[in-house]
């Protein structure tokens, strides 16, 4: 087909043969060769699209949002990045202005991605999650169906996140006690698991391997040390149930 007759605008530089007539692709989009666009979706200007990636029906794709990055390989890094995996983005899709995803991505139907958004190789989310603006998402991580991450939180690598879950602004997981003194093991670094309906307040800190059960609630500010029972209510620094004594 045509760039006219997919509803390409003609300053786009499409590579991809699979775009579908229905889509709309925008003012100085880039669409690599491998790319998959399905009908209804939509990329707004000045969007990168590489790779191997899989744009669903109705999804919509923010302006300037880059799509199927590749990992940056440096000296510095402790960790090699993982390479290749395709990227889907499921129906219905929104992923916002200047949102960044990177190779072996995987986003379930009806999610949204905030602005400015970082999600890293080896992501799997389910249907209708939400990952709110300028949050970081490291390698690995995943998110249960209607599990909602907020503004400017931090998933550290591997972090498990159960469905309808709620991690609230400023939240920071982490996934390393060394703290970079040591190499990249993956049998030493690991991410915190958040149970199923689990809520984690404003401003907490959840530190490595932390499990907390499903219906717990962190509260703001808290620091998580240790692992929290299934449907309890903890807070403070460290964290811990106010009504319960600390165990020796």
């Amino acid at each position: 087909m045509t760039a006219s007759e997919a509803g390409v605008h003609p300053t786009a530089l499409v590579a991809s043969e699979r775009v579908a007539a229905g889509a709309l692709i925008g003012p100085y989009a880039i669409v690599g060769p491998d790319v998959v666009v399905h009908d209804t979706a939509t990329l707004e200007p000045h969007v990168v699209v590489t790779g191997h990636v899989e744009i669903g029906p109705g999804a919509h794709i923010g302006a300037g949002a880059v799509i199927g990055r590749t990992p940056a390989c440096s000296a510095a890094l402790s960790r090699t990045p993982a390479q290749g995996g395709a990227v889907r983005i499921g129906a219905r899709c929104v992923i916002s202005a200047h949102a960044v995803i990177y190779q072996d991505v995987v986003i379930g139907e009806d999610s949204l991605v905030g602005d400015a958004a970082s999600i890293r190789e080896g992501f799997r989310a389910g249907r209708r999650t939400i990952v709110g603006r300028f949050v970081s998402v490291h390698p690995d991580c995943r998110l249960g169906d209607g599990a909602k991450v907020m503004d400017h939180a931090h998933l550290a690598s591997g972090t498990v996140v159960g469905p309808n879950a709620f991690i609230g602004v400023h939240v920071a997981t982490a996934s390393d006690n060394a703290m970079g003194s040591l190499p990249f093991d993956s049998g030493r670094v690991r991410g915190p698991v958040i149970g199923d309906a689990a809520a984690v307040g404003s401003g907490a800190v959840v530190l490595p391997g932390v499990v907390i059960g499903a219906g717990a609630t962190i509260g703001a500010g808290a620091i998580v040390i240790r692992d929290v029972d299934r449907d309890a209510r903890v807070l403070g620094v460290p964290a811990r149930d106010p009504h319960r004594p600390e165990p020796t």
